[in-house]
């Protein structure tokens, strides 16, 4: 299906008979497109912000009411949820600002050369505390493989991807990170033992707002835009990014970098 712009006008002669029509046809499909996106993601961006912020407003309404001054378990409760909800709202906006910053073009990505274990061992570390309190124990087997990579980037792509599996992976389990040198490009994989993504879902988990349940941004934590953000700088790396799953059982997300 194409857009079309079109427009048209009469010619008259010196008495002023219209003797032609001439018109100008457009094809805009590509600005159509562009449009739509645009208002899908007010409409999303809408949404996903007006959800935290009703959550503050009626926190902080009720403690202004003054009908928890005498219950201060029930007035600390408020303030815990104006809190929280604080908090995933800068993580909202922080999030929608790297994405727009990565696909605009507007970040630009030092790229050097890194040494894939030495990425692995500072995002592991960023996350370890996490890892600690649910007793969940990380398996490394790397290599020596060195990569064509801006190092920050790649270390933010590896800590959302552990942070999603320690937030989908029971206590007392394992995450296993892996590390291939292949003959153009490294591979790297983080499976863990979680509850597994449906097999539907396995594509579209990398787009925007997208959670495999819906209720996952409020249980979870998350603002359903980590994996889009990592899709963004793997791509942007010339690389490629993508998971395998068995619902009960786990799930494998790869991705690719360039060799030196």
């Amino acid at each position: 299906m194409r857009w079309i712009r079109d427009r048209a006008f009469p010619i008259k002669n010196d008495v002023g008979e219209i003797v032609r029509i001439a018109g100008i046809a457009e094809d805009i499909t590509e600005l159509q497109q562009i449009e739509l996106m645009k208002s899908e993601f007010i409409g999303i961006i809408s949404h996903e912000l007006r959800t935290p912020l009703t959550a503050i407003r009626a926190a902080l309404g009720l403690l202004n009411t003054g009908i928890y001054d005498k219950k201060p378990d029930k007035s600390k409760r408020m303030i815990e949820i104006a809190a929280i909800d604080s908090d995933r709202l800068v993580r909202l906006v922080n999030d929608i600002l790297d994405l727009e910053r990565l696909e605009s073009g507007h970040a630009v990505l030092e790229k050097t050369t890194c040494e894939a274990a030495d990425l692995i061992e500072q995002a592991v570390a960023g996350v370890q505390a996490i890892a600690k309190q649910q007793h969940i124990s990380f398996h490394i087997h790397s290599s020596n493989a060195h990569v064509w990579a801006a190092a920050d980037a790649i270390i933010q792509t590896l800590a959302n991807l552990l942070g999603n599996a320690l937030k989908f992976s029971p206590n007392n389990s394992t995450i296993t990170l892996n590390v291939q040198q292949q003959k153009d490009r490294v591979l790297f994989q983080i499976t863990d033992q979680g509850r597994g993504i449906p097999a539907d879902k396995l594509e579209t988990i990398f787009g925007r707002f997208q959670q495999v349940d819906a209720s996952d941004s409020r249980t979870k934590g998350g603002t359903g835009l980590g994996l889009a953000i990592c899709r963004s700088i793997i791509e942007q790396h010339g690389g490629q990014i993508w998971a395998e799953s068995t619902v009960g059982v786990g799930s494998t997300f790869f991705f690719t970098l360039p060799l030196h």
